[in-house]
């Protein structure tokens, strides 16, 4: 018979950090620093009850099929922390009451999340994605998140933001540009901070200077591909990871660069976030970019045949492709939310067949069929936006693509007003610099200076990042 002495176990000694991301802790006592903090830098305490070692009794949640649900925390359960509560309770002088408020205003109300999501279902999801690592990670990511809430409240008020407020900004996404840099990424929960901390600082340049988020959508790219790829797949990192490639997909497409990295397969049969039902598109979108650097960089006969043959069999692949029907909408989504779903993915086929065109079809030639996926693109947002009286969202890419074929000037009139309205309504440094690049390029056109809009001189700034200075003031 076990002695009573060999039946009690050691009380748990990981610190409050490793603890919430099942981190093996590695610490002489709970008095000491452990190595994974002190690695990153962290506050390492342990001020949460400690228990008893070994497995304690736990409540199976059943889904309404009566199957346990493996994924009620992250997609419709709470939030495991109380995000106010934990805001209110850290100290003053680790963060002050004007950066307390920020962080609430980004994290305590999902619908201030509206315009970077695809609908209201998604508002949810996006606040917990965010609030998740926080508490085991605040140093870190503090200064891209505070970046960032001051730029989306700035777009609530108006785009009222005095200068001291901009500079402000600016200073936090510096330090987090630094944090970024500096963050050892050495294994898969480093690899998800390293995205949570990346699509932040991502968004808060996508939405407010433009220069420079192609480099950090690669530097995380390709610094956490090796550890996400060997890993089963995170609802909270996954759609970190699709944003980042099509942010660079967009830069690449233009620049006729070959992006970091080819979405997974495994990764595809999911609703994302932002994209929708487009994420199995992506790896077609990819795969245009490389056919693009290609014919941009070979002037070999043969060389030219084989990357022709392979744009042949992407755009069939692309005009064969169709919304999984595995994915049930019916019953996750109200009639708005499926509407603007299932417009989405149509624009964006039609905008990847249409780059397929211009890569084998310069201006002037072929125009007809150009102009038709241009008019189908932009009929299915304004009908969308008829029915649901709400925008699409995350159709920058496939909007500027079919704008750039619209000839009639009453028409290029109405496509500049209806920037506001299809470039991301979070991004007013890129609306403003999509505008310029339109007005442009048709220029261009016009005047026969260039034969496809990909070469052009004029490129929207953060989405190419060579436009004038006064685009990213």
């Amino acid at each position: 018979m076990a002695t009573i002495a060999a039946r009690v176990r050691k009380p748990r000694t990981a610190c409050d950090q490793c603890y919430r991301l099942k981190e093996r802790c590695t610490r002489a006592s709970t008095v000491t620093v452990c190595t994974r903090c002190s690695r990153l830098d962290l506050v390492c305490s342990t001020v949460r009850p400690v228990r008893p070692a070994g497995r304690r009794p736990r409540c199976r949640t059943q889904s309404v099929s009566g199957t346990t649900s493996s994924q009620s925390n992250t997609a419709g359960g709470p939030v495991d922390t109380d995000v106010s509560s934990w805001l209110r309770d850290i100290p003053n002088h680790d963060l002050p009451a004007e950066e307390k408020e920020l962080m609430m205003f980004l994290l305590g109300r999902p619908e201030n999340l509206e315009c970077l999501v695809m609908g209201p279902s998604f508002q949810a999801a996006e606040q917990r994605s965010l609030a998740a690592p926080l508490p085991a990670a605040l140093p870190i990511l503090k200064d891209a998140y505070l970046a960032f809430a001051a730029s989306l409240k700035s777009l609530q008020s108006g785009g009222t933001a005095t200068e001291e407020a901009r500079s402000t900004s600016l200073r936090h996404a510096s330090s987090a540009m630094k944090t970024l840099r500096s963050l050892p990424v050495v294994t898969p929960q480093d690899a998800a901070l390293c995205l949570a901390l990346g699509t932040t600082l991502a968004s808060f340049v996508y939405s407010a200077i433009g220069v420079g988020l192609a480099d950090i959508c690669h530097y995380c790219l390709s610094t956490t591909s090796l550890f996400l790829e060997t890993t089963m797949p995170d609802p909270d990192t996954e759609p970190w990871q699709s944003f980042l490639i099509l942010l660079e997909i967009m830069d690449c497409l233009v620049h006729r660069q070959k992006p970091t990295l080819r979405i997974p397969l495994r990764k595809l049969e999911r609703i994302d976030r932002r994209v929708g039902l487009c994420l199995p598109l992506l790896p077609h979108y990819y795969d245009l970019c490389v056919i693009s650097h290609s014919l941009a960089n070979t002037t070999d006969a043969s060389y030219l045949a084989r990357i022709h043959k392979q744009l042949d069999k992407t755009q069939a692949a692309i005009a064969e492709w169709l919304p999984s029907p595995s994915l049930h909408l019916v019953d996750e989504f109200d009639s708005a939310e499926i509407v603007n779903l299932l417009a989405q993915a149509r624009i964006y086929r039609l905008a990847a067949l249409l780059v397929s065109h211009r890569l084998r079809h310069m201006f002037g030639d072929e125009d007809g069929q150009a102009d038709i996926w241009s008019k189908e693109i932009m009929m299915e947002l304004e009908l969308a936006r008829r029915i649901t009286r709400r925008s699409v969202q995350c159709v920058t890419l496939p909007f500027l693509v079919a704008a750039v074929e619209v000839r009639a000037t009453d028409a290029r009139l109405g496509t500049l007003r209806n920037v506001d309205h299809y470039v991301d309504r979070f991004t007013p440094v890129l609306q403003q610099a999509g505008r310029i690049f339109l007005t442009r390029v048709w220029s261009e056109r016009d005047g026969k200076a260039t034969s496809c809009w990909f070469d052009s001189i004029w490129k929207p700034c953060p989405v190419l990042h060579s436009i004038d200075a006064a685009c990213t003031v």
